[in-house]
């Protein structure tokens, strides 16, 4: 939202509201943050490095087997600082008026127009009326559910499609040696990682599936405290120092459309993150830059926001990086419906290789010759069954890339529910799959 605002011309007026207050805003969380996705844009120069993240070793959920992903194009940011940035900014901006402990309630609709808001402020009920509406309300979606029945946006998220999480930090212990972020991959259906890359930090964090059986994620936070203990060969302080509370956060591809007329969805609320993951603060600041200068070129030239006007947001967002995110929202499916067991043997064997999982996170395609086909059948011949669903899987997630990739430049109806028909072909399959599975 602050991206968007930023981005805005001087010219035209933007007024934000924000449910907490001004030092409230931030997670208090350190993420590993692509800065490639919004290098070339002004934008970037909010975002402050801590450090480089010099990549990942994913590990078999029984922590026996273990690959190399490097991702060095990541950077590492404080949340709080950037925060803190966009709020400095803002505060420069003649043209921006910043709200604070506001609550959003509804939309204001005209003619089948959003029209502007009702919200909260000091118990008293007020409205703004405007020429568009954003919400940048994040996994709540505040005005996109209150929205969802008029325009046909997705009101719930599925429960699959989300990670119930708990993050915490503690000061490095002097007797930790290792310098490492390893992230344990398909433990418990989800992720979960010890970063002590940190000079003075160790990261503990846990994400799971909302599956009715989920384990609490604070409890795989404690069981990744007891791994530091025997790793450390002594007692260490694990009182909190950031953090320290849990979450929500859609962990899927993005929404169809973000769009309608007089309205944008930007961010958590378009469900525009990376989907084994759910980060999203860079696609999410890449989304605001985007929908700004399309908005400010249809207001230059006076033409009405309408959702085909607004249409080009949509385009662009998927070309830059929602069809690579939709290819790894495959690879997450597929996984979801595997066992821990499945897991262990695909990192042991190797049958998913270090390539693998980089171009995977990365949204490129993965080929396999007919020679390494051959020679992963013969590293895995005693799961024939579980590599052929890897196959297919690999097939299905180019494919949805591709499909992604032909998402209508403009709006039209009759281009846009075949586009959807085609995707959801794909999609169905695998979600079945994954409800029978964890039934």
């Amino acid at each position: 939202g602050c991206a968007f605002a930023l981005s805005i011309d001087e010219q035209f007026s933007v007024t934000l509201l924000e449910k907490k207050s001004k030092t409230e805003l931030g997670p208090d969380w350190i993420d590993g943050f692509d800065k490639q996705l919004i290098e070339d844009y002004e934008i970037s120069k909010y975002v402050e490095k801590l450090s480089d993240s010099f990549g990942q070793r994913f590990y078999s959920p029984d922590g026996m087997t273990s690959i190399a992903a490097p991702l060095s194009e990541r950077i590492e940011i404080d949340r709080k600082i950037l925060a803190q940035n966009l709020i400095s900014a803002l505060n420069e901006k003649p043209n921006i008026t910043f709200i604070e402990n506001a609550t959003v309630k509804s939309a204001l609709i005209e003619n089948n127009f959003v029209v502007g808001i009702k919200y909260k402020l000091d118990n008293q009920e007020h409205t703004i009326n405007s020429k568009l509406v954003v919400d940048a309300t994040g996994y709540p979606a505040v005005l996109r559910k209150n929205l969802a029945e008029i325009y046909g946006f997705t009101k719930d998220i599925e429960k699959i499609d989300t990670f119930l999480t708990f993050r915490k930090y503690i000061t490095r212990p002097t007797s930790l040696t290792t310098n490492e972020h390893k992230i344990f991959f398909g433990r418990h259906r989800g992720i979960s990682w010890i970063n002590s890359e940190m000079e003075d930090l160790v990261d503990l964090f846990a994400g799971v599936p909302s599956f009715a059986d989920h384990i609490n994620p604070k409890e795989i936070v404690q069981e990744l405290e007891n791994q530091l203990k025997e790793e450390c060969h002594s007692q260490i302080d694990l009182k909190p120092v950031r953090a320290n509370y849990p979450g929500i956060i859609p962990t899927r591809r993005c929404l169809d459309s973000f769009c309608e007329n007089g309205f944008l969805l930007i961010g958590d609320s378009a469900c525009q993150v990376e989907p084994l993951s759910g980060s999203g603060i860079a696609s999410g600041m890449l989304a605001g830059y985007l929908a700004a200068k399309i908005v400010n070129s249809l207001l230059q030239s006076g033409q009405k926001l309408t959702k085909a006007n607004l249409w080009q947001y949509n385009y662009e967002w998927i070309q830059k990086t929602g069809a690579q995110y939709a290819s790894i929202d495959i690879f997450r499916l597929f996984l979801l419906s595997r066992s821990e067991e499945d897991y262990n043997f695909l990192i042991r064997k190797r049958i998913i290789t270090e390539n693998d999982f980089k171009n995977s996170l990365t949204g490129k395609k993965i080929k396999l010759g007919f020679i390494e086909i051959l020679r992963r059948l013969w590293r895995g011949w005693t799961r024939l069954g579980l590599l052929l669903a890897l196959k297919r899987a690999i097939n299905d997630a180019n494919k949805f890339k591709t499909i992604y990739l032909n998402y209508p430049e403009s709006y039209d109806k009759e281009l846009f529910e075949p586009w959807q028909q085609k995707k959801e072909d794909i999609l169905r399959k695998y979600y079945k799959k994954v409800k029978n599975f964890n039934k």
